[in-house]
């Protein structure tokens, strides 16, 4: 009945929060300022466990293979995050749909390539990028100026090689999410979350600005959606590939049909927080069957549940840190609970250590009830360049 949670962002604190709830007793490594039980990550060779990673370096970095204790898929398997090109050409081989695309290993290549598409033009860098790594250009001079740029390694540090360009399709975003016990998976719900900075959805991506769920989708798509999560298990057994953990589609809905943007192998961030928020006890019983190896439940919410994530000014591009937080108890109530992410505790003080600093969570049977609650959250905590959206819970086509 203990568990290590590997990671120390809100994704991360939502897990642990679940699992406390279920009765176990929660470690971190690293955990954040607001997360207890905080151990060192070597401690993990000696931990007797559950081991869940919340986050993707730690899966491409091999931890299953380290420890047989772990829920999530191995080095290999991670390659579908881990490698845009790995992911398209795994697509292509296994007809999933996916956005026509082109591989560039240099400029020329990316100058004759980019002739195939309109703009806007999409490219992705081949490796992990924090988030960082999709572009989304409206010129083809530029185009060719930023992915020239991503493949010499001068846009972002630690980040080079060729890249994928991909057709940009129209539509509506939709996060999937699945749990996989090597044969079989169980959907959670379906959660909207909000990639733009700004209310009313404008500027720049980033790591998640809120999130809320679940949301209803017609029976045919989700159809189509468990169809998708079919086929890449299939393709995975075919090239030889054992996949136990967490699956994440990232979707572009068009024309009624789901095409596969990118693939995760681990939960998103915010999703997770809405998604445990919904029904904790059931998350950990999916979870516990699947590392087991047997059936997996029905995932069912209880509630409607509302994330609204406060961030420092200036993210996703430069911000401050060591901002004192205040007004941050209490963290948890009835209808509502905060999870950390860039926050660190010193001499019993809070100050912010990141660009995304907390999720306000609130959950009800009725989904404006649960907006009110995260929203009066949001605004009771207090720390200079305290930035977030107005909107989480609006619905954009």
């Amino acid at each position: 009945m203990k568990v290590c949670i590997v990671g120390s962002g809100g994704r991360e604190h939502a897990m642990g929060y679940a699992f406390e709830k279920a009765g176990f007793e929660v470690f971190y490594t690293p955990g954040n300022g607001l997360t207890g039980n905080n151990i060192d990550f070597e401690s993990l060779k000696d931990f007797d466990g559950l081991i869940i990673p919340g986050s993707e370096e730690y899966l491409a970095n091999g931890i299953a293979e380290k420890y047989a204790n772990v829920f999530g898929p191995d080095r290999k398997a991670s390659k579908l995050e881990s490698s845009k090109i790995y992911a398209k050409q795994f697509m292509s081989i296994y007809n999933l749909t996916t956005p026509r695309f082109e591989i560039a290993s240099n400029r020329e290549e990316l100058l004759e390539k980019i002739e195939k598409f309109y703009p806007p033009y999409v490219l992705k860098a081949d490796g992990l990028a924090k988030g960082k790594g999709v572009l989304i250009v409206e010129n083809k001079d530029e185009a060719l100026e930023l992915g020239s740029k991503l493949i010499s390694g001068e846009l972002i540090d630690g980040v080079s090689g060729p890249i994928v360009i991909d057709e940009f399709l129209p539509g509506r975003e939709l996060s999937a999410m699945a749990v996989v016990n090597g044969d079989d998976f169980s959907l959670f719900p379906f959660i909207q979350d909000y990639k733009k900075i700004n209310t009313g959805n404008t500027g720049p991506n980033t790591g998640g600005m809120g999130s809320f769920g679940p949301i209803k989708i017609d029976d045919e798509l989700k159809r189509k959606i468990e169809e998708l999560f079919a086929k890449t298990l299939y393709g995975l057994k075919k090239e030889g590939i054992f996949y136990r953990g967490f699956l994440y589609l990232g979707l572009m809905i068009y024309e009624k049909t789901p095409y596969i943007l990118e693939y995760n192998v681990r939960l998103g961030d915010p999703e997770t927080e809405v998604i445990v928020a919904t029904n904790p006890e059931n998350f950990v019983e999916c979870v516990l069957k699947a590392y087991n190896k047997e059936n997996i439940p029905e995932f069912n919410p209880k509630y409607f549940a509302l994330d609204v994530v406060l961030a420092s000014k200036g993210y996703p591009g430069k911000y401050e840190k060591e901002k004192e937080i205040k007004n941050l108890f209490p963290l948890q109530g009835e209808d509502f609970v905060i999870f950390g992410a860039g926050v660190k505790k010193e001499n019993d003080k809070y100050y912010t250590n990141g660009g995304r600093v907390l999720h306000c969570v609130a959950f009800s049977e009725n989904k404006e009830e649960a907006k009110k609650r995260a929203y009066e959250v949001a605004e009771r905590i207090d720390f200079e360049g305290k930035i977030f959206r107005k909107d989480i819970g609006v619905i954009y086509a």
